[in-house]
């Protein structure tokens, strides 16, 4: 573009690759599930636990300042900045950084501990019970204290502890999918948070350069004028145009220190901590069909695997209101020394409790059918909005391709070229002014559009990964292939 400077810093073109592979099972998109076992998660990491002796001297004081600086160094290590380093800062850095720091993960995953540590207690047994029993006018007598000792423990009816351990495993890994269903969501909320972050600073940076055309081409028509070539419009004009610029540009600070303040607050940080400045957005790849990420979704997505676990762990609820209508049994054996006779004294027993307000036992069970046809009801809501809404989401990804695609092949490098050729116009005096202005704001407005149209592009594939279950990029098995979480690559 003759005597025109070109941008430094331009949104990175978004190309479309297949990401099929010879020989691949799958499309090549990288699932965001953590494969969670609920019951066998710990409450928290293993600690060591250190004795110190005191060490008198020089000496000791050395040994405890290596001791402090080697437990310490960790502990200071994690709470510093996530973000921190000259780094550009990428999606993926992003997004490691919210899950490691947001709130709401954490106490999400504190609730599926929770959950976990109950299924122990579910399946066992309650404490046995001991009974003691002294005949008072017997202490201090000639024949001896007398008293009566029994142990006993009660029995719930056959099969009831194992159908208390399966609901409460249901319950525990239904709070394990709702980990990972608020994962995808914090997930998302940093892809798209850094779309906003990346498209701010693309168009800071397009303003920028336009500012610099608009004094350059202030300084040319201030030469026209001084020549008497053009009259000193022409010179406000572009004063008028160039504090628009200035106008947007603190707009688009404004809208900066918001999207900044939007990402530490996913980070638990003040609002104003630093962000680093974005790298590039990643190249999209092509889009696997919609049919196999329909499929995918009502099979793989966290939020229905954890209705499918509620409404297991309330169908074992039915069931274990069926057995309340069963009597409990509690065995006993005791030793009672009031009797003379020796053979008498041991003792064995049984005792059963009597249900007989079977109408309250009947009320418990249609309680428990109502919320396992409420879960039963919400899964099958569920699976119909995420369809429609995944439908949705997929059309305007396409779309919003499309719309990038135009951009970038046609409408940046048109706007370029009728900006070159009413720059040369009016240098020659054969165009006015007000054509160069107008080719100034169509390469604004184009420029504009491309870095919006990229962005938005990167926040509707990280919706349409939520909606599916998965992130960017996404995988999704072909056809008669079983997917397993535990085979798939990981960020």
């Amino acid at each position: 573009m003759c005597a025109i400077p070109r941008m430094s810093v331009r949104p990175a073109p978004v190309r479309v690759q297949s990401p099929l592979r010879a020989g691949s099972d799958c499309l090549r998109i990288r699932p965001a599930r953590v494969h969670i076992r609920a019951d066998s998660v710990r409450s928290g990491p293993e600690r060591a636990s250190v004795a110190f002796a005191p060490t008198a001297g020089r000496r000791g004081l050395f040994v405890w300042a290596v001791l402090l600086v080697a437990f310490a160094a960790p502990g200071r290590a994690q709470s510093g900045s996530p973000l921190s380093g000259q780094e550009p800062l990428t999606p993926e850095r992003l997004v490691t950084a919210v899950l490691e720091r947001n709130p709401g993960l954490e106490a999400q995953r504190a609730a599926m501990n929770e959950a976990a540590a109950r299924i122990r207690p579910a399946a066992s047994l309650d404490d046995p019970m001991m009974s003691v029993a002294v005949a008072p006018r017997t202490i201090g007598s000639a024949i001896g204290t007398r008293d009566d000792i029994e142990i006993s423990q009660a029995l719930p009816w056959w099969g009831t502890l194992e159908t208390r351990a399966a609901a409460a495993r249901s319950s525990a890994d239904a709070a394990a999918e709702d980990v990972q269903s608020l994962a995808l969501r914090l997930r998302a909320a940093a892809q798209s948070a850094f779309a906003d972050w990346r498209y701010v600073h693309a168009a800071l940076d397009v303003n920028r350069h336009y500012q610099a055309l608009y004094d350059e081409l202030r300084q040319g028509a201030k030469a026209r004028f001084a020549a008497g070539l053009t009259p000193e419009q022409d010179v406000l004009q572009a004063d008028v145009e160039r504090t628009m610029l200035r106008q947007a540009a603190l707009e688009l600070e404004q809208q900066q220190s918001a999207i900044q303040a939007g990402i530490n607050a996913l980070l638990n940080r003040p609002g104003d901590a630093p962000v680093p400045a974005p790298g590039p957005l990643p190249p999209t790849t092509h889009l696997p069909p919609l049919a196999a990420l329909r499929t995918f979704a009502l099979e793989q997505h966290p939020s229905v695997r954890g209705l499918q676990f509620e409404q297991r762990a309330a169908t074992e609820q039915v069931t274990l209101a069926e057995k309340s209508r069963f009597p409990d049994f509690r065995v006993s054996a005791g030793y009672n020394s009031m009797w003379d006779d020796h053979a008498m004294r041991p003792t064995v027993g049984v005792s059963i409790n009597v249900p007989l307000d079977q109408s309250k036992r009947r009320a418990e069970i249609d309680a428990a059918q109502a919320h396992a046809h409420r879960a039963a009801a919400s899964l099958i809501d569920l699976n119909a909005h995420l369809s429609g809404d995944l439908s949705a989401a997929y059309t305007a990804v396409v779309q919003t391709q499309k719309s990038v695609a135009l951009y970038r092949d046609q409408l940046v490098p048109l706007a370029g070229s009728a900006l070159e050729l009413a720059r040369s116009q009016y240098a020659s005096g054969r165009s006015d002014f007000l054509h160069v202005i107008e080719a100034e704001r169509s390469g604004v407005n184009a420029e504009l559009g491309l870095a919006r149209s990229e962005a938005e592009l990167f926040k509707r594939l990280a919706e349409l990964g939520r909606l599916a279950g998965t992130s960017l990029p996404i995988e999704v098995p072909r056809a008669g292939r079983a997917f397993n979480a535990a085979e798939a690559p990981h960020e």
